[in-house]
């Protein structure tokens, strides 16, 4: 096992340590950032502190493995620790027929077709797209999107809906049930910062047979980076699995990318992608004052996290188990991370009219 106060740990200590990744606001009631706002409401930020320091008091002795339940794991690019857990939840099961209906019955997803031409063909007999088959100007394109249907080609469909809607339209998640729920790879990661720093923990979660299974990748050292995305790789490149994050889109996924291009990693990570943060700002952005996950979690799922972490202040919490070897400060960030994956899957199902989730 690579010992955590290494060089590498040294040398990414000092460059958090030169540049700091946010500032302070007023309190929390009256601020309320978005997902790339650079600030933390210093009541959060005082309740982290306190936090960080009763943690080192409360862990002080005590060694890793006994903090974290899991285990060492060998991957290609060396090794690192898993951490595995499990709570209830569901899906909705595939549906291809619903998809399809939902799909095919709007013609505006031809290009050169708008709402007023659509309601011209749908009179004159045209009433899916289909029918658009045998249409002389129109033929061309509905076959191109017929045939994604048929095949249930939702990387394909994803691209084609995003073309003529906006990221957020309500057909991107009709098309997600071409899928069956253990398709699903939902993905959050932990960082050390926001640009070209390493990963310090990368979570995984899969829905299968009523219940949601996390595995974590936590890094007992930054060195252990490479290890944790070739042990991910496999899961985020697997045929018929499709992607699942809250603003995964500008961050996750392009992080990764970066990283692996870091260490000469090549990787496809063409899988089709469904960013609950786009479909949720359309859904409640007029019901609640910010669409950020904790402020969905309280308003839509009524959970309220006790002893949380802001994300901001990961890259402190790991300084700190660094710096000291006591592995308490990690904890919270830990749990911040599995909540974060079982939220985000519980939103997507009530975005996808799938109830709570049954979480």
């Amino acid at each position: 096992m690579a010992h955590p106060f290494d060089q590498a740990g040294r040398l990414w200590r000092a460059r958090v340590d030169r540049a700091g990744e946010y500032d302070l606001a007023g309190g929390s009631e009256e601020f309320a950032p978005g997902p790339w706002s650079s600030f933390v409401p210093r009541s959060d930020y005082d309740r982290a502190r306190r936090l960080r320091d009763d943690l080192v008091a409360g862990y002080r002795g005590r060694a890793f493995e006994d903090v974290f339940c899991g285990r060492e794991v060998a991957c290609p690019g060396g090794t690192c620790y898993l951490l595995e857990s499990r709570s209830a939840m569901d899906l909705d099961g595939r549906d291809p027929a619903r998809a399809a209906a939902a799909i095919l019955g709007d013609l505006t997803l031809v290009r050169g077709i708008g709402e007023v031409t659509e309601r011209r063909l749908k009179g004159r007999g045209y009433r899916t797209v289909a029918d658009l088959a045998r249409h002389p100007l129109y033929r061309r394109e509905a076959i191109r999107l017929l045939d994604s249907v048929a095949k249930g080609n939702t990387r394909d469909l994803v691209e084609q809906i995003g073309r003529r809607r906006r990221r957020s339209d309500p057909l991107l998640l009709e098309a997600s049930r071409f899928h069956a729920p253990e398709d699903f790879v939902f993905l959050d990661i932990e960082t050390l910062g926001l640009f070209s720093r390493p990963i310090v923990l990368i979570g995984l979660a899969r829905v299968r047979g009523g219940s949601i299974t996390v595995r974590q990748y936590l890094l007992r050292s930054v060195v252990e980076e490479e290890a944790a995305l070739t042990a991910v790789l496999p899961a985020l490149e697997a045929e018929g699995a499709a992607l699942v994050t809250f603003n995964g889109r500008a961050f996750d996924l392009p992080y990764i990318r970066e990283r692996l291009a870091y260490y000469g990693i090549p990787a496809g990570l063409g899988m089709p992608h469904f960013d609950v943060l786009h479909f949720a700002r359309r859904r409640w952005r007029d019901s609640l004052a910010t669409c950020r996950l904790g402020a969905l979690e309280t308003g839509v799922l009524g959970v309220d996290r006790a002893d949380d972490v802001p994300g901001r202040m990961v890259p402190e919490f790991y300084d700190t188990y660094q710096r000291t070897g006591n592995p308490g400060p990690l904890v919270p960030v830990v749990e911040h991370n599995r909540q974060d994956l079982v939220s985000l899957a519980r939103l997507f199902a009530v975005l996808r009219g799938d109830g709570d989730g049954g979480a």
